[in-house]
């Protein structure tokens, strides 16, 4: 995909990262002229992937905090689906290990502050881990990833029986399988 342009607009520059279900691309926004980054969902992914993409876009769009990585459209061309969202520079949350107090404080307060506004505009993210948290060089993080985000009145698009986030930083009840409030997050981030 390197070198592709999508949409006649975005010009694919390199790989970010890859997924069990979406590879992330840093891209050039020719139109707006910045840089985005695209994450474009694999072609093999089942139907509940597939949803769970779509779910993450209607989501994450709907947020404006300076905490949450922003999605600014969502595509298609060929039949390969992607988000268009915010291009983020700077080092994961694991980075910053060990750190000052201070430092820990500061983040830790910035990150329960993005979270906090999540949940008031009843989105649980489902996935915090040091992975899916960045730290701008400006010292700002940002909570990415929301591919698990779920509008607390959504329906579940994960079947039974089927764990969804990372083990090491489930709460009980995510590991369960039972039903989420915005304290699973909270739980999560406990664990961070």
């Amino acid at each position: 995909m390197i070198g592709r342009l999508l949409r006649k607009r975005y010009q694919i520059d390199s790989l970010l990262g890859e997924g069990s279900t979406a590879t992330v691309y840093r891209a050039t926004d020719n139109r707006l002229n910045r840089m985005v980054a695209l994450k474009l969902l694999l072609p093999h992914v089942n139907e509940s992937a597939r949803k769970r993409f779509f779910q993450e876009s209607q989501s994450v769009a709907q947020l404006n905090h300076p905490g949450i990585m922003a999605i600014y459209d969502i595509d298609e061309e060929d039949g390969k689906i992607f988000l268009v969202i915010e291009y983020i520079e700077g080092a994961l949350l694991s980075d910053f290990v060990p750190s000052a107090p201070s430092e820990v404080i500061d983040l830790g307060q910035q990150i329960a502050d993005a979270l906090h506004y999540a949940h008031e505009h009843n989105i649980i993210h489902r996935d915090i881990k040091p992975a899916n948290i960045k730290v701008t060089p400006e010292g700002q993080i940002k909570l990415m990833d929301l591919g698990l985000a779920l509008p607390r009145e959504a329906k579940r698009v994960t079947a039974a029986g089927m764990i969804i986030g990372t083990p090491a930083y489930l709460s009980p009840e995510q590991a369960q399988g039972l039903t989420l409030d915005h304290r699973t997050d909270i739980y999560s981030l406990g664990v961070v």
